[in-house]
């Protein structure tokens, strides 16, 4: 479980942030997405990072009112953060996990239950906060009320799930900003699946970053595109994957 500080943090930011006219209504904020208890009992605690949630989590399809549709267990009056997350796999996931389950898969986990041995969570260093637009089309300004207490509540997730590996697809910019500037070569690609020679090389990178606990993580580093490592293939995906178990 997570402690009740960080719950309390996260309640509290929300509750600062959630009239800006740019915060999806209604929402809660995402701290996490995946089942905490699954991923504590795993042998090997993998995460991975995006900017903040989509908007497209409270509805079904574009153009529905928003709604706490995958989030049913969720009570504003009591609170409930943990119990309302823990379950969004089991319930008509957005189709945008798929972009890191193959990576996953090459290192034995999952978002899903059953499907693997180790069970992933997916964080947001940015915010817990869903916003309609999304992150890159909001202004500088209205990132910066979120961001800046966003990224220190996120820190202090990481310390206390304690990860192996944290799996990042995010802007460069971004990634260089909180972490160091360059790494080694974890794997590259020159062409694509096809054999298709690339324009430019695809470089996955690795760095290894110390938590305040002391304990050492291996981060995993891939330039976004319009999803996670969105321009490799799903077979190299799973190459990026088990080169991160090396």
């Amino acid at each position: 479980m997570l402690s009740k500080n960080i719950v309390a943090h996260t309640l509290e930011y929300f509750a600062t942030n959630s009239h800006r006219d740019f915060v999806v209504k209604p929402s809660l904020p995402i701290l996490y997405f995946g089942n905490l208890d699954e991923y504590r009992s795993s042998l090997l605690k993998v995460v991975t990072v995006g900017k903040n949630p989509s908007n497209n989590e409270f509805c079904r399809k574009k153009g529905d009112a928003y709604s706490f549709c995958r989030f049913k267990k969720w009570k504003p009056d009591e609170g409930n953060l943990i119990e309302s997350l823990n379950p969004y796999f089991q319930d008509e996931p957005l189709s945008w996990f798929s972009c890191y389950e193959p990576v996953l898969k090459g290192m034995g986990c999952s978002y899903y239950s059953g499907r693997t041995k180790n069970r992933a969570l997916h964080t947001d260093i940015c915010s817990p906060i869903a916003t309609n637009p999304t992150w890159s089309k909001l202004k500088q300004s209205q990132q910066a009320l979120l961001y800046r207490e966003g990224i220190g509540l996120w820190k202090q997730l990481i310390d206390e799930l304690q990860p192996d590996v944290l799996l990042i697809s995010v802007p460069q910019q971004l990634f260089s900003s909180n972490f160091h500037a360059v790494g080694k070569d974890l794997i590259a690609f020159d062409s694509r699946s096809d054999g298709i020679k690339r324009n430019e090389r695809y470089r996955v990178v690795e760095q290894i970053w110390t938590l305040t606990s002391g304990k050492t993580v291996k981060v995993v580093f891939g330039q976004a595109a319009q999803t996670p490592f969105g321009t490799i293939s799903s077979a190299q995906k799973i190459e990026v994957g088990k080169s991160c178990l090396r």
